[in-house]
């Protein structure tokens, strides 16, 4: 399957690996970066093994002990979407709101 980020995804991505590299070096944000696309390879092989965030329809992986990632399996384009980076400490009733 195809992963893409949604526009809303893309820009956390960047916000999350520039504030690494401005706050902890290029190596904190390179060893994001490996850990995402890890991650990523075992959503693409097995997209529905992973839970349910809330009660939607929308799957998630925690990412790290700060951050999950927030994606829908797309059938009929035959893709993953990634929706959001989710702050593991932010209220997830926001996050419902923009889901």
């Amino acid at each position: 399957m195809k992963i893409k980020f949604s526009k809303i995804a893309q820009l956390e991505y960047e916000e999350i690996i520039n504030y690494l590299y401005d706050n902890f070096g290029k190596e904190k944000a390179i060893k994001f970066s490996d850990l995402l696309k890890k991650n990523l390879n075992q959503v693409n092989q097995f997209p529905e093994s992973f839970s349910f965030f809330q009660n939607t329809d929308k799957r998630k992986f925690m990412l790290n002990p700060y951050i999950t990632v927030i994606y829908n399996v797309n059938k009929d384009l035959k893709c993953i979407e990634i929706l959001n980076f989710w702050f593991n400490r932010s209220n997830p009733e926001v996050l419902l709101q923009h889901l």
